[in-house]
């Protein structure tokens, strides 16, 4: 009974915090605010949008720009537990750990996973939301029936600087393994226009991208990629020091069931369409 109600107050928190915020310009005490770091650019963990609605939160360093996603929703809850004013900041992917380590941010929620090489700069949470990877391919284009990674001789495949996806490329065998980009959408866009083949990337971000994009599809491998379990999962990061704030975050997604996290997916990528 208790975690039920703890999941009833968070959900309720996601609305009523988004409602609330809308009105604030942020002009608050430092030490009131948890000020988090993602990109707004990677549905359907998280996006920019234009309009202010029920799921989105204000981005601080972009006016009338507001950031919705699955990340957004986590942040929200933690932001509430922690009895804080969540500011979000909107950051390029290669920015993210040099603010935290600044301190111009708090936290980085943007479907980060822990790897060993980042847990040298940041120390992260438990994870808060589990995947898995897939290629991402054009849906009338020569990859479109890949089963394995064997199927994929000759293709240019291109991922996004700075993850883990860029360094599974070279498990596709036969592959060409691109420069990597700054961005999803840049990617895309080479893809629209016949540079690239295929890029990697989880699940969920590939469901969002299929979802509103009929030029694409994406497929599923068997036997898929080799990859440890910090590479199938996302995590909070913090500073290193804060080790506190590890054990506060930690409590509080304890109390976010699967189901719950499953269910916020969901309706993350739906409105990403």
């Amino acid at each position: 009974m208790k975690k039920v109600l703890i999941l009833t107050v968070l959900l309720l928190v996601f609305v009523l915090v988004g409602c609330n915020d809308k009105e604030r310009n942020f002009d608050i005490p430092r030490e009131e605010q948890f000020i988090v770091g993602l990109e707004a650019n990677y549905q359907p963990f998280n996006w920019t949008e234009d309009f202010s609605s029920p799921f989105n939160h204000p981005i601080n360093n972009f006016s009338g720009k507001y950031a919705d996603g699955y990340d957004v929703q986590i942040a929200r809850a933690v932001a509430a537990s922690l009895g804080k004013v969540l500011v979000i900041e909107k950051l390029d992917w290669d920015a993210l750990i040099p603010s935290l380590e600044a301190k111009k941010i708090d936290a980085i929620i943007a479907g980060m996973s822990p790897t060993e090489d980042r847990k040298q700069s940041v120390n992260f949470t438990e994870e808060y939301y589990k995947s898995k990877h897939v290629v991402l391919v054009l849906a009338d284009g020569e990859y479109t029936n890949a089963k394995s990674l064997n199927d994929f001789a000759g293709a240019t495949i291109v991922s996004q600087q700075g993850t883990i996806y860029d360094d599974l490329v070279p498990q596709l065998v036969g592959a060409t393994h691109g420069t990597p980009l700054k961005s999803v959408p840049d990617i895309l866009t080479g893809m629209l226009g016949g540079r690239i083949d295929g890029t990697i990337l989880e699940l969920p971000v590939a469901l969002g991208i299929t979802a509103s994009n009929p030029e694409f599809k994406y497929v599923e491998l068997d036997p898929g990629f080799e990859v440890s379990e910090t590479d199938v999962v996302v995590s909070i990061a913090v500073r290193l020091e804060e080790t506190e704030l590890v054990e506060a975050i930690n409590k509080i997604l304890e109390g976010i069931s699967e189901d719950v996290r499953l269910k916020l997916m969901e309706d993350a990528v739906g409105r990403a369409e």
